[in-house]
């Protein structure tokens, strides 16, 4: 990438970005949360305080820090804080708990964590397993006991301890910004190292899809540890001069009125969320708000365009994996509805059958990415060389997924071809939900597939295999998912058999699962009143 292009980038880090932002437009509304406003310039200095503070710590440069927060003021601040101060950010899911969230923390070397008294509890009770992890740094004042080595310090503490106003270190676009954690296949969840430049990208190819200006107002209501709000809307809108609203969570029936209130031009939605507002009653108000575009991932016709004639707005759709953030936009003056449109400048796609070959035009084949420049993908998986070099064949890395194209260049997806679940907006890796259900007492083995939802994309459905059928209890078992998954991650259906079919060299055949889907005696914890524990 050229130094012109670089420059543009505000010098191709994320800080980088910021300080640019900040000069330019310090007294701008760059930030709007529950918790408060900050301008250009005051999210640029407490960026500098958090960069400051980690480092009066003792935390070396490129040292991971975990943030596991709620949508709030505080995980926006500590992200750019993090990458200002050359550190590495993890995302770690509100939702972990027990061995997810001790994998998490240990295989990115977490040295630090940003967090709330709520989470303390779960964090605590996988601490001895985290040798890496010496500091908690908690956003809200409630009290907390922690072992004698692990230092606790509140944010506004971590403020204080800076005593410079930009932290003289040096970060260059190729480091290490963030490892996002993936949804595994096979294994437990991989590490996605990815740089700053890869994020500044992604950022840039948002604002040209969707034509984003610092007039515009963007919200997100989507969680932050996912880049669905972190890059597509945060660094987003920052990239753009533009406001960002960050919400707390999604509400279906609050969503339009905070849509209003801020004067929202643009949102993103992920999974669900289409759906759910199309299915709230409908209100004259419907057209009477701001937004001209929402960013989303593809949706059916049947949902995208009833959406856009009732609400009076453009959907953009586009495609992508943490690995290689968004690679494809539905043109908005050439749209083909139903496609996930075209390659990003940065791009290039092609459809390969089995053996690597390309397949004809309209043919289904797996779709397959390159870059078209350097550091704008993921550069590896924490600590598994095999799994890095596994997704690659003929230079050329696998997503998995499959797809065609048709004679004008526009791709479309067809379906996932490895063996992930993907339930409101999270992926769910069905080998650690097999894990989890095959340590509960009485099951032999155990298959997670995935069900449509009448809200879109999966629910959950555990066939166990067990000795006894008759008068198993399912109660128990979802019990003990509920004890030792993310809400997000516990089976809604639960179907016991006596032997799991399989294939000659023993392996379970999900294939013929899926086709018998929901049996009648398939038990539905939701109509037996049972729903997931959330952290609250």
């Amino acid at each position: 990438m050229s130094e012109r292009q670089l420059a543009d980038l505000g010098g191709g880090t994320i800080g980088g970005l910021l300080a640019r932002r900040a000069a330019a437009m310090p007294d701008k509304p760059a930030l709007l949360t529950a918790g408060g406003q900050l301008s250009y310039g005051e999210l640029d200095n407490m960026a500098s305080q958090v960069a400051g503070g980690l480092q009066e710590l003792g935390v070396e440069q490129g040292g991971s820090v975990a943030v596991m927060l709620r949508n709030r003021l505080e995980w926006v601040t500590s992200w750019l804080g993090i990458a200002r101060g050359g550190y590495v950010t993890v995302p770690v899911n509100t939702a972990y708990k027990g061995t997810f969230l001790e994998h998490a923390l240990t295989l990115t070397r977490a040295v630090a964590l940003v967090t709330e008294s709520a989470f303390v509890p779960a964090i605590l009770a996988v601490r001895d397993r985290v040798p890496t992890l010496r500091y908690l740094i908690l956003v809200d004042d409630a009290p907390v006991t922690v072992p004698d080595d692990v230092s606790v310090l509140g944010y506004d503490e971590l403020l204080l301890k800076s005593d410079v106003s930009r932290p003289e270190v040096l970060v260059r676009p190729y480091d290490t910004a963030a490892i996002a954690l993936t949804s595994g296949t096979t294994g437990k969840s991989k590490g996605v190292v990815t740089s700053h430049l890869m994020a500044l990208v992604a950022a840039r190819e948002n604002l040209e899809c969707m034509g984003t200006t610092s007039r515009d107002v963007l919200y997100t209501c989507l969680p932050m540890f996912h880049g669905a709000a972190q890059l597509n809307v945060c660094l987003h809108g920052f990239y753009a001069g533009a406001t960002v609203v960050l919400s707390e969570k999604f509400s279906a029936s609050r969503f339009w009125d905070d849509i209003r209130t801020h004067d929202v031009t643009m949102f993103n939605a992920l999974g669900s969320v289409l759906p759910m507002l199309l299915a709230q009653p409908a209100d004259a108000r419907d057209r009477t708000h701001r937004v001209r575009r929402v960013f989303a991932a593809p949706a059916p016709p049947d949902v995208l365009l009833p959406f856009e004639h009732r609400f009076g707005v453009h959907i953009v759709e586009g495609y992508g994996l943490t690995e290689i953030k968004n690679v494809t936009y539905n043109p908005v003056d050439a749209r083909k509805v139903g496609s996930i449109g075209r390659p990003t400048r940065t791009t290039q796609l092609q459809i390969q059958d089995e053996a690597g070959f390309e397949v004809p035009v309209g043919e289904v084949g797996e779709i397959v990415y390159r870059p078209l420049a350097a550091n704008v993908m993921f550069s590896h998986y924490v600590d598994d060389a095999a799994a890095t070099l596994a997704t690659m064949r003929g230079m050329w890395w696998r997503t998995g997924d499959l797809g065609y194209v048709d004679s004008d260049g526009y791709y479309y997806f067809v379906d996932r071809k490895k063996d992930a679940l993907r339930r409101r907006g999270e992926n769910i890796s069905s080998y650690e939900v097999e894990t989890v259900l095959m340590a509960s007492p009485g099951v032999i083995e155990a298959a997670a597939i995935g069900t449509p939802s009448e809200l879109g994309e999966d629910e959950v459905l555990a066939v166990v295999e067990v000795g006894e059928v008759d008068g198993f209890d399912f109660e128990a078992l979802f019990r003990h998912c509920d004890e030792h998954l993310p809400h997000f991650m516990v089976p809604r259906y639960y179907r016991a058999v006596s032997v799991l079919p399989r294939t000659p060299t023993g392996k379970i055949q999900k294939a013929v699962l899926r086709t018998q889907g929901l049996q009648e005696r398939t038990w539905d914890s939701q109509q037996h009143g049972h729903a997931p524990t959330r952290i609250r």
